[in-house]
């Protein structure tokens, strides 16, 4: 999307605070984020009129999940939350408190993720390798591409979200 306007508003500390704060656990600029959020307010009004190309080659599907986190090298396990979804990757939270049982601090690394989706009664289990890892005061967030899955997984995953 072409940026052609430049909109200046004034905000209350804690409102420019808790925006900051949000970029910076997301690794985006303030700008980015403010943009993000107009835009999420909007859709949901049904009042956005802008043509918004998406730039993954799979939208990603919201959601809130449980699922376990294997990592083989070293042998590790834990409890995270899927908080989105595509047919090529996954974005997951692990909480602080469960960081000591699950290092993944790096890109490349290869976890093994186990989760039922709803509405799915299987488990759906799937390879992924870590594209991007931010570390948040209260969690881990962790983008992940998906690099192997057994055919069901994969096929109860696209019907799921398509």
């Amino acid at each position: 999307m072409k940026k052609e306007s430049l909109i200046c508003f004034r905000a209350s500390r804690d409102l420019h605070g808790s925006l900051a704060q949000v970029a910076k656990e997301e690794q985006r600029s303030l700008s980015s984020t403010i943009e993000i959020a107009l835009i999420r307010y909007l859709k949901e009004r049904k009042a956005f009129h802008g043509v918004e190309k998406e730039k993954r080659q799979y939208p990603r599907e919201t959601l809130s999940i449980p699922a376990i986190i294997n990592k083989h090298e070293p042998e590790q396990m834990g409890v995270g939350a899927i908080t989105d979804i595509s047919l090529c990757g996954v974005r997951v939270l692990i909480p602080k408190d469960f960081n000591h049982k699950m290092i993944i601090d790096s890109q490349c690394a290869r976890f093994e993720i186990v989760f039922t989706l709803p509405a799915v009664n299987m488990p759906i289990k799937l390879t992924c390798e870590s594209k991007r890892v931010v570390d948040s005061p209260d969690s881990i967030h962790i983008g992940a591409s998906f690099v192997d899955a057994n055919f069901q997984s994969y096929r109860a995953l696209q019907t799921y979200l398509m």
